[in-house]
């Protein structure tokens, strides 16, 4: 049977490793936190895209609708909802038809960490172009 100085010994020799384990994994939660965040976060800046850009295709649509109409509402909704840094690389672009409308957003998210390449695409949307009854 071992002596209680023996015991004591030990002990004192072991001090200190669960601290830097639980550093190590406080870390990697907080890292993986942020990850999840900017998902979070990316998600929803590409729903505020695909509303402006239905946003400013409806506009555009309206019988006397011109493609600044459109370009002017896609930019009023992506500087309501998504404003700063998110918002800066965003450029809208919409083409008029007689038949119909097509309003494009083109957007780039840079990501919170460099780890991650940043996130780019396009969306567009379509409205059929209001006409005189005949």
């Amino acid at each position: 049977m071992q002596s209680l100085a023996t015991l004591v010994r030990r002990r004192g020799e072991e001090d200190g490793y669960l601290t830097i384990q639980f550093v190590v994994a406080v870390g990697f939660s907080l890292l993986l936190l942020v990850l999840i965040a900017n998902v979070i976060i990316v998600q929803y800046a590409q729903g505020v895209v695909r509303s402006a850009a239905e946003e400013g295709a409806q506009a555009g649509s309206r019988l006397t609708g011109t493609g600044a109409e459109c370009e002017a509402r896609a930019n009023e909704v992506l500087g309501t909802l998504l404003g700063g840094a998110m918002g800066a690389a965003i450029e809208v672009d919409c083409t008029v038809g007689p038949n119909e409308v097509a309003a494009t957003v083109n957007y780039s998210f840079t990501p919170w960490l460099p780890l991650i390449p940043s996130w780019t695409g396009s969306q567009t949307s379509f409205a059929v172009k209001e006409a005189l009854p005949s």
